[in-house]
Formats: structure tokens, C-alpha cells, sequence
């Protein structure tokens, strides 16, 4: 049957039909032309529903019956008591009525206490008045809030990583002025985005989670001016502004208000409700926490993989190890060209990148002549009498990263899990052949009157004399057809 047979059979508001559907006590199906064609079965339901809210069931008793998880017996013995208190209380406060009118009261001379001692003093029937019914209503449960913001919070700490590493390119030392600045840096997206959240949805995902909900009296969605000012109220009164230290205090504090029942100061003027203390909501959080942290971890590997992929141009390749250059922290003043040649940035100074004794080599590229791109990358060394020296190790996994990592078939997880670069790490004076994917990676070392150290240094014998040292560090790109 359609909504309106259903609204007239019931003689119930097509919105409360809505609202129950919404609840999941009704689940109608849908037709090719997507109307809800509601069956018998569905009607029934509603016609208990009906009943039992009528009796003062709450829905998530009507919900927990209707799921076996509770005798609907033991519910309405449950609720005859209630209704039993609530008759007592009627009677009692009854009493004290005729009593105050058959005293003649007004309100200029009404001796309020005398008449509150019998309303706090039960009567002969069990039951009496508590004005704790009149507090304004608030979620007690301060832990789910917390993490409930918590994860808000991470979301928005998820936003700032995807700008700050894909679109600035932006890798900074860990240090209390960075930390610092980032940590506010997140509080103004929260500060934007929570609430556009509110306003449209009424909650943010970590509410959502934990069955939180803001409204404003009325029941109905925030305005903008009233979600932005929630906002600021968490951010000075609950978070302290950010500030170390005072922030923790603050925390407590409110804490303490929540745990006690009390409404937090920025939600005057709105209606915070919980639907539910489910424990799979608590998983559910749990779940969503995991994943998170999961793609923080995975995006932070992606921004390290090169910013060209694929088959590459000379300037995608010089693109890719510039920007690894940067990524890593090297601020020498100088950059290499599509050629592959180290080149000074006379307007960044005049000091050379240096390797152990001597400049680092150049990326030798091999272009395919029909295609113009990049086949082979050759980095090679070769020193004769010095007293000491070093692979380029940093260079040679710069030339991996930008180019085998580059070809394709790697993410970032699985590029930094190939154990690549740590292989050319380990392995700085000995000749090797590995494969990443469709790259081949060859070193060839030739040494003589040289000693390899512990720390990955070639020290010569009898004062370097004879000391000779190459290295050929290539990587070629197998051919299809």
C-alpha cells in the first residue's frame, strides 16, 4: 500500500510514519519507480507502536522488545511502575494544591518553604517531586564526547596532511614550534568545517559514530551564527585556546561539569542528545580511529613517491629528484637540469652540494630518440688516491625513488615495504643486481689499496697511493613491445 492508504488505515501522521521508518522499526520496499509500497506486516508493526507509545514506552525500549532483546512483559511492568510513581506524585502534588487554595494563597504573601517541605517530604504512597526534572537537558557522558571531538579532530588533522604534503610539498622537522603550528592549523579547519556539519547535518562524523546530535531548542538544525559560536565556545572554554598545558586543565574542567550533569557553557541556547549507550558504538569508534590512523600512514608514504609517474620526460626525472631533494631537507643551492647535470642557483648562494670529497655525479640519462623519454639512469664515480671515500648512497636512492618508483606499479606502501632502498643502503661497495618492478637496478664496484669501515667509508692503505675507487650505479627500464 502507498503512505497515504498506510496514514489513512492507522489514522497516524504521515510524519510520524516517516520517523518510524527512520528509527528502523519499518522497512518497506521500494518499487521501480522508487515509491515505498508498505505491507501488512509493516502496518502491524506500526499499530504496536502505536500502542506502546501511547503507554509511555520509550522507542528504545519499543525497539529492544521488538528485537527479543527484552521481554515486552518485563517492559510493561516496568512502565506500570513508572506510571504507579507518576500517579502517586499526581496525588500527592494534588494535595498540597487544595491545601495552598483552601489557605487562600497569593503569590505576593505565598509562604514558599512551607509548602516546599511537603512536596520534598513523600506521603503516605511511595514517590515524591525532584526539580532536577527542570535541569536544562545535557549528555552525560563525557568520555564519549571527548572522543567523539577526538576523532573530529583527526579528520581534520587528515585534511591538513593532504595540503600540507601533496599540495605544498611541505615535509617539516618535528620541533614544539611546528607541532605548535600545525595544532592550530587544524583548529581552524575544525573551526570551518564543524559548523557547515552542524548546520546541514545537526553532527560531525565522530558525533555521528557515538549517536550524538545538536539541535537547537526547537529540535530543529543550528543556524550558522549558533553552530560557529558552539564552535568558538569548545575551542576557548573547552580546548583553552590550544594552549599547552592550560588546554589539559581546561579539559578536566569541563570533565567535571559533564560528569556532573551540568550543561558546558558554549550549549546554551542548544539541545545536545545521545540516542543510544550502545557498546558497538565504542567499536565503531574504535574502527573508525584505526582506519584513520591506517590512512595517515598510507598518505604520508604516497607523498613520498615522485610527483611525475609513469613514463618519463628528462624534465619530469629532473622534476622528480628536485622535489626529493626538497623533501628530504637539502637546501644547497643547487638543482639538476633535464640533463642530468648538477647546476648552481646563483640566486640562492654559492655553496655546491657536496658529497664526502667532491661533488655528487650526475644522473646520466638515456632518452629513447623515437619517444623522448627517459630508458636508463647512470650514476658513476671514480676516484683515484683519495685517503678516504663514500658511495653516493643518498643519490643512488634518490635515482630509485624518482625513477623505479616513478614506473607505475608501486604505491606508497608498497614501494617503501620493496625493501629497495634500504638493499642499496646495505650494500654500498658491493656489485648487485635487483629488480623493482619493470626496472633493473645493476651497481658494479671496483676498489683497490681501500678498507670499508663499519661506519660505510672506503679508507685507503699506506696513504692512498694506489687507492682506486668505481662505481657504475645504473637503472634501465625493461623494453615492451
Amino acid at each position: 500500500m502507498t503512505i497515504g492508504e498506510l496514514e489513512a488505515l492507522l489514522d497516524m501522521p504521515r510524519a510520524s510514519i516517516r520517523f518510524y521508518e527512520q528509527e528502523g522499526f519499518i522497512r518497506p520496499k521500494r518499487e521501480a519507480n522508487n515509491y515505498r509500497d508498505y505491507s501488512e506486516e509493516d502496518a502491524d508493526t506500526l499499530r504496536k507502536v502505536k500502542l506502546l507509545r501511547q503507554l509511555g514506552l520509550s522507542l528504545e525500549d519499543i525497539r529492544r522488545a521488538q528485537r527479543g532483546e527484552r521481554p515486552l512483559g518485563a517492559l510493561l511492568a516496568q512502565q506500570e511502575a513508572a506510571l504507579a510513581r507518576q500517579r502517586a506524585d499526581l496525588d500527592w502534588a494534588g494535595q498540597v494544591c487544595r491545601a495552598m487554595r483552601e489557605d487562600g494563597v497569593d503569590f505576593a504573601t505565598l509562604d514558599a518553604p512551607r509548602y516546599l517541605n511537603r512536596l520534598n517530604r513523600p506521603a503516605d504512597q511511595p514517590g515524591f517531586f525532584d526539580l532536577r526534572s527542570d535541569a536544562a537537558p545535557t549528555v552525560s557522558h563525557p568520555w564519549r564526547r571527548y572522543f567523539a571531538r577526538s576523532l573530529d579532530w583527526g579528520l581534520c588533522a587528515l585534511v591538513w596532511s593532504v595540503i600540507q604534503l601533496f599540495l605544498l610539498r611541505w615535509h617539516p622537522d618535528s620541533s614544539l614550534f611546528i607541532t605548535l603550528l600545525e595544532s592550530y592549523i587544524t583548529y581552524g579547519i575544525l573551526m570551518v568545517l564543524e559548523p557547515i556539519l552542524l548546520c546541514t547535518w545537526g553532527y560531525t562524523p565522530g558525533k555521528w559514530i557515538f549517536g550524538l546530535a545538536v539541535r537547537n531548542p526547537e529540535g530543529g538544525k543550528l543556524t550558522w551564527a549558533q553552530a560557529r559560536a558552539r564552535t568558538w565556545g569548545v575551542f576557548v572554554r573547552g580546548e583553552g585556546c590550544g594552549i599547552p598545558f592550560y588546554s589539559l586543565w581546561r579539559n578536566y574542567k569541563c570533565y567535571r561539569c559533564c560528569a556532573d550533569g551540568e550543561p558546558e557553557a558554549w550549549e546554551e541556547g542548544t539541545s545536545y542528545t545521545i540516542r543510544d549507550t550502545r557498546v558497538r558504538r565504542c567499536w565503531g569508534f574504535v574502527a573508525a580511529r584505526a582506519a584513520l590512523i591506517g590512512l595517515s600512514v598510507f598518505l604520508a608514504l604516497q607523498s613520498l613517491l615522485p610527483i611525475h609517474r609513469g613514463p618519463l620526460t628528462p624534465e619530469e626525472y629532473a622534476a622528480n629528484v628536485n622535489d626529493m631533494m626538497r623533501i628530504f631537507g637539502d637546501s644547497s643551492p643547487v638543482y639538476l637540469d633535464d640533463t642530468g647535470h648538477w647546476v648552481q642557483d646563483t640566486s640562492r648562494g654559492n655553496v655546491f652540494l657536496m658529497d664526502l670529497d667532491g661533488p655528487p655525479p650526475d644522473h646520466q640519462l638515456t632518452v629513447d630518440e623515437d619517444t623522448g623519454l627517459v630508458t636508463a639512469v647512470k650514476l658513476e664515480v671514480a676516484r683515484t688516491g683519495a685517503k678516504a671515500t663514500a658511495a653516493p648512497v643518498f643519490q643512488q636512492q634518490v635515482a630509485a625513488q624518482c625513477f623505479a618508483a616513478a614506473q607505475g606499479r608501486y604505491n606508497g606502501f608498497t614501494w617503501w615495504t620493496s625493501g629497495i632502498l634500504d638493499a642499496i643502503a646495505d650494500r654500498p661497495f658491493e656489485s648487485y643486481t635487483l629488480q623493482a618492478g619493470n626496472v633493473t637496478i645493476t651497481q658494479t664496484v671496483e676498489t683497490r689499496g681501500y678498507e670499508a669501515s663499519s661506519s660505510g667509508v672506503l679508507f685507503s692503505l699506506e696513504g692512498g697511493t694506489n687507492a682506486y675507487y668505481h662505481l657504475v650505479f645504473t637503472l634501465e627500464l625493461e623494453q615492451t613491445t
